[in-house]
């Protein structure tokens, strides 16, 4: 039998493009949920509290589905892995605007952590082949796509959250985002893509455990992962929530933190390329972190103070610290993926598969601490912990040697 061949350059052109659509059409997919998330919370009449720890079942979703990402992307390609789990990231989103008691929240957060978590796998392991074919920093502009795709869905949804059910409305944007992504997949590298990467990378098949080195060097990218999705994703998660019912924003306008973080976000990833390919990934995430860190706790803790006087002066505070969180964070998945899928002698799907059942592990405990501070002491100060995040985030990258990604362990 011969060896699988390298995609040529043409169509490595044409699924770097594909791919940029396709996370363009997953962040329309998540984006319209988390602007509205504070009508779907009304809905169950529950506390912060509560509904976050129902939301958190969603990482467990994620668990679920990073455990088996790197045997279904290796048995039917990661390709068709994106195409098929997108009806999962669909349903359970369009689910979402249905939901009308408590209970239901876990079961649908469940099967979107779990969907999203394989389609996520899938399309990043499609990003990182394609990066080592061109040979310079592409990642951060794929997942810039889907800041754009989920700037889009949120701005759109700020217009129309005053005149259109959020049930309708969630409905409309997953069959777009369903549809959208089954059309331009189809441009992504097919499986022998897949095959070729794993046989290139044969020194740990995935019928071999992982070495140790590379095994405690996936641990420390993982925890920096996580402690900046924490930051990332409780802007999706409370900031619609925190701005309507703790700023007294009404709804539509309660939209705007999430809208300028993503807008911050956008104009990061699409810049910060040239800084990695520069600087290199270590220093940019420590800049990140540091600085998106630092400029979203001073914003909440001044917005507090300015809430009980001036609301729409706190709401302006807390778009820059949004922003700034944007665009702090925008490095971060990005880089962090790159990192693990470029450890020499493992296939690019089993490492990021590793990473990513880590992460989501450790994000499941702080979605947990977020939650549980939200019940204690408020939403308000509750946010403060994500802002710690990713300032550890920032202050463990000092450990991302890349001589250690560079160097077979």
């Amino acid at each position: 039998m011969t060896a699988p061949t390298a995609p040529t350059a043409e169509r490595v052109e044409r699924a770097k493009w594909g791919l940029r659509a396709t996370f363009f059409f997953m962040g329309v997919a998540v984006a319209a949920t988390s602007a509205r998330f504070a009508e779907i919370k009304g809905h169950t009449h529950t506390s912060d509290a509560i509904f976050g720890y129902c939301i958190m079942v969603g990482n467990l979703g994620s668990i679920f589905g990073n455990i088996f990402g790197s045997r279904l992307s290796r048995k039917i390609g990661t390709r068709r892995t994106a195409q098929i789990i997108m009806f999962g990231v669909a349903g359970s989103q369009i689910a979402y605007g249905f939901v009308n008691k408590i209970w239901e929240i876990p079961l649908v957060a469940f099967v979107a952590g779990a969907s999203y978590a394989l389609t996520n796998i899938a399309c990043n392991a499609q990003g990182s082949m394609i990066q080592e074919s061109v040979g310079r920093s592409l990642m951060p502009s794929f997942h810039g796509s889907w800041s754009i795709g989920a700037c889009t869905a949120s701005f759109l949804a700020g217009f129309i959250a005053k005149y259109v059910p959020v049930e309708w409305h969630l409905l409309g944007n997953s069959l777009v985002a369903l549809f959208g992504t089954l059309a331009v997949s189809r441009a992504l590298l097919p499986y022998s893509a897949d095959h070729h990467d794993t046989v290139k990378n044969f020194e740990v098949p995935h019928n071999l455990p992982i070495p140790r080195e590379i095994k405690n060097f996936i641990w420390m990218v993982a925890i920096g992962s996580f402690l900046a999705t924490i930051a990332e994703t409780s802007v999706g998660d409370w900031s619609s929530i925190y701005l309507k019912e703790d700023l007294r924003i009404p709804i539509g306008i309660n939209t705007l933190g999430y809208t300028c973080f993503v807008l911050a976000q956008i104009v990061g990833r699409f810049s910060v390329g040239r800084w990695i390919d520069k600087y290199g990934i270590p220093l940019v995430i420590r800049v990140g972190g540091l600085l998106g860190g630092f400029g979203y706790l001073i914003g909440l803790i001044v917005a507090n103070i300015e809430r009980a006087h001036h609301q729409y002066t706190a709401l302006v505070i807390m778009c820059v610290a949004y922003a700034i969180l944007g665009f702090g964070v925008a490095p971060m998945p990005p880089s962090y993926v790159s990192v693990a899928g470029s450890i020499p002698g493992i296939p690019t799907a089993r490492a990021l598969t590793r990473l990513a059942l880590i992460a989501s592990t450790g994000f499941f405990i702080g979605r947990f601490t977020i939650s549980s501070l939200a019940g204690l002491f408020g939403l308000p100060s509750a946010l403060l912990f994500p802002a710690t995040a990713l300032i550890g985030s920032g202050v463990l990258a000092h450990f991302l040697d890349i001589k250690r990604i560079k160097t077979p362990a």
